[in-house]
């Protein structure tokens, strides 16, 4: 009877802590796992083949394991032991894995924006802080609708019991900024992020060492997610906004500058993408605005994400599914863990570095195909102006403008998708999301981003059967139109005809509109087929 205790005694002793530690990490799992149950994709189906299996294996291993243990088989007890240890250990492993994912995530379709005011008065000013204002002129935006221009502001002036009568109402924050150097008025409410939104408007360009905080107010606001109900597994479009910040703000302040815009439309069942740069000077209505008069479309990026895409919707007519806005910085970091770029670049140039340092900063790149580093990669992005101050004859003799800016910056996105195609380890995979998880924020929510599983898997699989970088078939378009001078400001007017070829083209790729087949075509060797930009043609007036 003794033996017999002892037999069954030191199985139960390791069984119950195996079971136990068992059901912890199961349930772990089934938790880990559920994340990812409110897809409609390829995705679901495993998700509820795993929770099954893995509830119809709980059972069994319980039963099983004490049936052994009774029994005395010792042999069919220890197997399993052994089974149910590499069981625990496999769960753990995905378990964790999947938490690491949806965690990256989590930070890209965080359900809160960052709302940040300063008040800014010039680095001469007598004004210390918001104490001693006295009867300082104090400039404000006029438009309720702008948070930072107009509601924090009204939420400081309150609580600071700043005098309402020493308030100067403006249109613009740019007439706000020209009054405040000309020592109009004596400071000014602005966005937390105005050094990156104007430091490249002419004038402006020393702004960080001209001015400086006075005070500063940040708050949250639930974010507007998408309600466009379309998934990434269908033709969907997406709207870039690249935030040109010397600082990693993003997740700060709402508002940036808007002088990089891309709309882009995917179709995953063609896998074909049309990519098109709008010009920061476009001169569009500003619909978010109380008189959504015309003004050039970077100032939309002042008033916020939504504010940007509802302006572009309405002077192109394509509904945006999705926002994403990206910051620059967080540029670098991601082409060096990808080891770098292939781009072919139209001409030397020279540029400042991320920090907008010259000197023994400066970064020169040489005309041709090349791989670039991230701060390559930047200098590349950024360049619309020659600099021969600094860099002498050779890397200033070319033209470069808004336009070609786009250009390159669309063969930067392409060839940054055409690397991640090659990521194959988990370490990779990790290094990515976290860059991406702390440089982008979107208005796209968790349940959605899940459904480009079936996307992403497409594109992997395409990647290895097709011997080109070009497995996404990319459409380059281009608006044109002429400049224009208005009180002493140059705007770009587009050409509507331009714009229409654009949007048909779009459209057409939104499977919208059907193609129409052109029926004359023709060939000659001698002249060699080129790629031809939709909207490039020259238009009149």
């Amino acid at each position: 009877m003794e033996k017999k205790k002892k037999r069954f005694k030191w199985p139960v002793l390791i069984l119950f802590p195996l079971l136990i530690a068992y059901y912890i990490i199961s349930g772990y799992f089934v938790k880990e796992i559920y994340y990812y149950n409110s897809s409609k994709s390829f995705m679901t189906y495993i998700v509820y083949g795993a929770i099954f299996l893995t509830s119809l294996l709980i059972v069994i291993f319980t039963i099983k394991g004490f049936k052994c243990i009774k029994k005395n088989k010792t042999k069919s007890y220890v197997w399993y032991f052994i089974f149910i240890i590499i069981f625990i250990a496999g769960e753990l492993f995905v378990s964790i894995n999947i938490n690491k994912i949806s965690n990256s995530l989590s930070k890209i379709t965080n359900k809160e924006s960052g709302y940040s005011t300063s008040l800014v008065a010039l680095k001469s000013s007598s004004i210390k802080d918001i104490k001693n204002l006295d009867d300082s002129k104090i400039g404000m935006i006029n438009d309720s609708n702008n948070i930072e221009g107009y509601s924090i502001p009204m939420e400081i002036v309150k609580e600071k019991k700043i005098n309402e009568e020493n308030i100067a109402s403006y249109d613009s924050f740019t007439e706000m900024l020209k009054d405040l150097y000309n020592n109009e008025i004596d400071a000014m409410f602005i966005s937390s992020s105005y050094v990156s939104m104007f430091a490249t408007e002419e004038g402006f360009e020393n702004i960080a060492d001209e001015t400086k905080v006075i005070y500063e107010k940040n708050k949250k606001a639930v974010k507007k997610q998408s309600t466009s109900g379309k998934t990434l597994s269908e033709p969907f479009t997406l709207l870039i906004m690249g935030v040109d910040s010397s600082s990693s703000s993003l997740k700060k302040s709402n508002s940036f500058n808007g002088d990089t815009l891309m709309l882009i439309t995917f179709n995953p069942n063609t896998m074909n993408a049309t990519i098109l740069s709008i010009p920061r000077d476009t001169r569009v209505p500003i619909v978010c605005t109380k008189s959504k008069a015309k003004n050039k479309i970077n100032s939309t990026g002042a008033y916020g994400a939504d504010c940007v895409m509802d302006t572009i919707t309405n002077f192109t007519g394509i509904e945006i599914d999705y926002w994403v806005k990206v910051n620059f910085q967080g540029v670098i970091s991601l082409v060096d863990a990808l080891g770098g770029i292939d781009v072919d670049i139209p001409y030397a140039f020279c540029e400042s570095d991320s920090k907008r340092r010259f000197g023994n900063n400066t970064i020169y790149l040489e005309k041709g195909p090349q791989t670039l580093n991230g701060e390559q990669t930047l200098a590349f992005a950024r360049n619309r102006h020659t600099w021969p101050r600094y860099c002498g004859k050779k890397y200033s003799n070319y033209t470069s403008n808004d336009f070609i800016r786009g250009q390159n910056q669309q063969q930067i996105v392409k060839a940054t998708v055409n690397k991640l195609k090659g990521i194959r380890s988990l370490s990779d995979i990790y290094r990515v999301l976290d860059i991406v998880g702390d440089n982008i924020d979107t208005n796209i929510d968790k349940n959605t981003m899940i459904t480009g599983f079936d996307t992403f898997k497409n594109i992997i699989f395409n990647s290895k059967n097709i011997n080109s970088d070009d497995f996404i078939g990319t459409q380059r378009l281009y608006l044109s139109g002429h400049d224009n001078m208005i009180n002493g400001i140059y705007y770009f007017e587009y050409s509507t005809q331009s714009l229409k070829e654009i949007v048909d083209a779009m459209k057409i790729n939104l499977e919208i509109k059907k193609p129409e087949m052109d029926k004359e075509f023709s060939f000659s060797i001698n002249n060699p087929y080129e790629d031809v930009q939709i909207g490039k043609d020259v238009y009149k007036k």
